[in-house]
């Protein structure tokens, strides 16, 4: 204390504050998953807070190639990328619907191996020894060979968030909708069987449909221009209407012509028609056939022996046809040019369109018309993302805006024009309570567009911590209150009524601020919270915290009892 040198009152200021609790940092997710370059030195989970240093320190999303496919009328559509590596527009996602700091746990850049499990499992026990990450996403694992190696992982990362006690999992559903099937059960049961009950994640379904395009390269590879025909397609398939057409006039051709009417101005008129079909065939085939470069010639060369034989009855070369006496009842007559027609359209195919191997911004020049149409089609193919990272940035502004005691339900989501799937009530119904783990649905409604309508954990049956916010609200006071009393020069103090007072107090005081903030039930402090400190009287230097607190929980339900009273 200084000395007053003159008579009156001195005023001192003191520097330290009074021992007190401050909520530690909420809503921090570990996004784990592969990126296009990691910073200089990278050895440890990486520390951002905008898109911005995202894009300086990790890079963008992969370049994906264009391939396009030709439609009827002459249209093309854009074939949606196998997009396998998911970091980048989830990060968009996120920081756009709310998310703040966040860490990037980079497990290896784009490789065309694709997405591992031992390296998504390796970056999970990177980011456990970080300290204030308290959500953990995986952006990437939906893109894992198969649907036990995603559950695998997500099962390590609830033992970790079990174990850390300040760790919550957010989960995806490997597939984007219900109609999927593997061994006869949909995504959602074989998520159920996968991963064990537990209330340190959630689950949410189905995936979305955001308004972020694809990264294409439009600079460099070449474009792969598929025809009508698909590329597993058989030709038996694709041109059915057309064989059908061309077996058709063959029987015709059987049926009208006999030694009766031997008339080969019939003939020619059937064969007329199945070489104008043929033709129109040979003109969007392409010359190649599983590797045979033959195939389109045979094609023309049916066409071309057919034509012979319609020129010949024109010409009068041929007056009357007589029946071949090796030919049984039971052939079609003329078999030779309709059925060589048929074979050589079995071998064709339509695969490669005139843009074939020419770069988009090569092909302004050389057709103007299909570079705009392919133009319009990349603006117009919309990434489609698993939920999680937009659900962590919807924690992230629940946790400012509201607080970490608010269910983050019932909230629109941005940068998404719908889910993948519509989901009923009923169908709702099903994946909101269920013994085998709850699953959250987010919906779309008229006027109020895609919400998430539900906050359950993953063990939604659990009574005291069915709800996302209450577990994570009670894991976020117990770190703040065990961080206060570490930091608060409570250790090796005497263990007497004085420091227990202390104790007591720093925590009421803390936990009357939330209660008048709203955080906890109860109309009167002493319902909202209860503190109890004590030295234990078994165990020598050891001093008991007892805390008690009523945790608000959502008004999930709200049902309306109308009754008419008797006159």
């Amino acid at each position: 204390m200084q000395n007053p040198t003159t008579p009156g009152v001195s005023v001192e200021e003191v520097t330290r504050l009074p021992n007190s609790i401050s909520l530690t940092d909420t809503a921090i997710p570990a996004f784990i998953g592969y990126t296009e370059r990691t910073p200089v030195g990278y050895t440890k989970p990486f520390k951002i807070s905008s898109l911005l240093e995202y894009k300086k320190y990790f890079g963008e999303a992969r370049e994906e190639p264009i391939q396009i496919q030709d439609q009827v009328a002459g249209a093309v559509q854009l074939i949606t990328p196998e997009v396998k590596f998911l970091m980048f527009y989830s990060l968009q996602m996120y920081f756009a619907n709310g998310g703040g700091p966040c860490y990037i746990i980079s497990v290896g850049n784009y490789m065309e191996a694709g997405v591992q499990y031992a390296d998504l499992n390796n970056g999970l026990q990177m980011v456990k020894s970080t300290e204030e990450p308290s959500l953990i996403i995986f952006p990437d694992a939906v893109s894992l060979a198969n649907q036990e190696e995603l559950y695998t992982l997500y099962n390590a990362a609830i033992v970790q968030a079990t174990e850390l006690n300040n760790r919550f999992v957010i989960m995806d559903s490997y597939y984007g909708d219900s109609a999927t099937l593997t061994d006869d059960k949909n995504t959602i049961d074989q998520l159920r069987n996968g991963v064990a009950l537990t209330t340190h994640a959630a689950a949410y379904f189905p995936h979305l449909t955001t308004v972020l395009n694809y990264t294409f390269d439009l600079d460099k590879t070449p474009i792969t221009h598929l025809g009508l025909q698909k590329q597993e397609q058989t030709s038996a398939v694709f041109y059915e209407e057309e064989i059908k057409v061309i077996t058709d006039l063959q029987r015709l051709a059987a049926t009208e012509i006999s030694d009766e009417n031997p008339n080969g101005f019939v003939l020619a008129d059937f064969l007329r028609q199945a070489v104008a079909v043929a033709e129109k065939i040979n003109e969007t085939a392409d010359d190649l056939s599983n590797g045979t470069p033959d195939a389109k010639n045979e094609l023309v060369k049916a066409i071309r022996e057919a034509k012979m034989v319609v020129e010949a009855v024109n010409n009068g070369v041929i007056d009357d046809f007589v029946i071949p006496e090796d030919l049984h009842e039971e052939t079609p007559l003329f078999n030779g040019e309709f059925q060589d027609l048929l074979n050589a359209i079995l071998n064709v195919k339509d695969r490669v369109g005139r843009a074939n191997g020419i770069i988009l911004k090569d092909l302004e020049q050389s057709d103007s018309a299909l570079y705009h149409q392919v133009k319009k089609e990349i603006g117009a193919l919309k990434v489609v993302l698993p939920p999680s990272s937009t659900m962590a940035g919807v924690y992230g502004r629940i946790d400012s805006i509201r607080g970490v005691w608010k269910a983050p339900a019932n909230i629109s989501l941005s940068y998404v024009v719908a889910p993948t799937e519509k989901i009923s009530d009923k169908e709702h119904s099903g994946l909101n309570i269920n013994d085998a783990g709850s699953v959250n649905a987010i919906r779309t409604f008229t006027g109020k567009g895609t919400l998430v309508w539900g906050a359950r954990t993953f063990n939604g049956q659990d009574k005291d911590w069915k709800y996302v916010n209450v577990r994570r609200y009670y894991d976020l006071i117990q770190l703040s209150i065990t961080k206060a009393l570490a930091d608060g020069k409570f250790i090796n103090q005497p263990n007497i009524f004085q420091t227990w007072l202390k104790a007591k107090t720093m925590i009421e005081n803390f936990l009357n601020h939330q209660w008048m903030e709203g955080a906890l039930a109860g109309t009167t402090p002493e319902e909202a919270y209860h503190v109890h400190v004590e030295a234990d009287d078994l165990k020598p230097g050891t001093m008991n915290v007892t805390v008690k607190v009523a945790l608000v929980r959502p008004a999930e339900f709200i049902v309306l009892n109308f009754s008419h009273p008797l006159l």
